[in-house]
C-alpha cells in the first residue's frame, strides 16, 4: 500500500488541497467552512486511497477547525 500526500493551504474564505498519489497530482479548492471540509472528505473517498499523510499550512487561526 502506498501512502498519498495531501497538502492543504488555508485562507479566510477558501482552502486549496493538492493530492499527490504516486506520480499523479490532483487539486481541489473548497470554501473554508464545514461544507467545504465535507466536500474535501467526499472527494478524498472517491480517490480510493488507503493511507494519506496530511500537511496543513494555515494563516493565523483559519485552519484551526481543520486541524
Amino acid at each position: 500500500m502506498s501512502i498519498s500526500i495531501l497538502g492543504i493551504d488555508i485562507s479566510k474564505q477558501k482552502f486549496d488541497a493538492a493530492l499527490l498519489m504516486g506520480d499523479k497530482l490532483k487539486h481541489k479548492t473548497c470554501k473554508n467552512n464545514r461544507d467545504g471540509f465535507e466536500s474535501l472528505c467526499l472527494w478524498l473517498k472517491k480517490q480510493g486511497l488507503g493511507c494519506v499523510h496530511v500537511c496543513l499550512e494555515a494563516t493565523g487561526t483559519y485552519g484551526d477547525a481543520h486541524a
